[in-house]
């Protein structure tokens, strides 16, 4: 009973921590494919994974209790060419001017970089799902695909614990703000609307697992009931 205890604690940590490399790899991404500039991610207790790996040394604070967080270099700067404001002057004088800062568009992007933490582990959730239904894969390599659509667990906690109980995104630990609702929010979706949807995709989520359990199992695929027939002599 002891070792079994303490091995399920051991896959449990492993688990917790991919789920969360995932989360921020989530935001790393997306980020870097809008072009936020180049990602950092940090996790607890003060280690850098990306790009490098040692001691955090990005200058961004570290959140309180957050078990991992990601901020983005910016890439180098951006020179325009700006000529003087009165054109109906027969001379004009160009000026270089170096833009550092986000532009709207930049900005703009935010929510979803913010969205696709919870987002990312969510889609790889209901991958493994619908994998899980029409692949029907076994041994090692199904338990592993199971794993994966228990990601969704992360979105359900972000949205449940802040939202209802003013907890930490897992009760003592994690952020203590929804992010995916503030996320949707801030895209422009209205707030019940949001809490409502990211509860019926988990839910969904859940049916559908049971669904499975009873059809095929989870971790261990069931073996195919042939149909009895009756034997008749002629």
């Amino acid at each position: 009973m002891y070792k079994r205890t303490l091995l399920f604690t051991i896959l449990l940590l492993i688990y917790f921590s991919a789920s969360v490399l995932i989360h921020e790899a989530g935001h790393a991404i997306t980020g870097k494919l809008f072009g936020l500039g180049t990602p950092i991610i940090n996790i607890w207790p003060g280690i850098e994974l990306f790009p490098n790996i040692g001691a955090t040394v990005s200058s961004s604070g570290w959140p309180e209790r957050a078990v991992g967080y990601v901020s983005f270099i910016p890439e180098s700067p951006r020179y325009v060419v700006e000529f003087n404001e009165f054109p109906q002057s027969l001379k004009l004088t160009p000026e270089l001017k170096v833009i550092t800062n986000n532009t709207h568009q930049e900005n703009a992007y935010l929510p979803i970089v913010g969205l696709m933490g919870s987002g990312t582990t969510f889609l790889i959730s209901l991958f493994c799902t619908l994998y899980l239904y029409f692949a029907k894969p076994n041994g090692v390599y199904r338990a592993l695909v199971v794993c994966g659509t228990f990601l969704f667990y992360d979105i359900l906690c972000y949205t449940v614990f802040p939202v209802f109980f003013k907890m930490r995104h897992l009760i003592f630990i994690g952020g203590s703000h929804p992010e995916p609702i503030i996320c949707l929010v801030n895209i422009g979706v209205p707030f019940e609307f949001a809490v409502t949807s990211v509860l019926s995709i988990c839910a969904a989520q859940i049916m559908a697992l049971y669904y499975l359990s009873r059809k095929q199992g989870l971790f261990k695929l069931n073996a195919p009931t042939e149909e009895i027939r009756p034997f008749v002599i002629a």
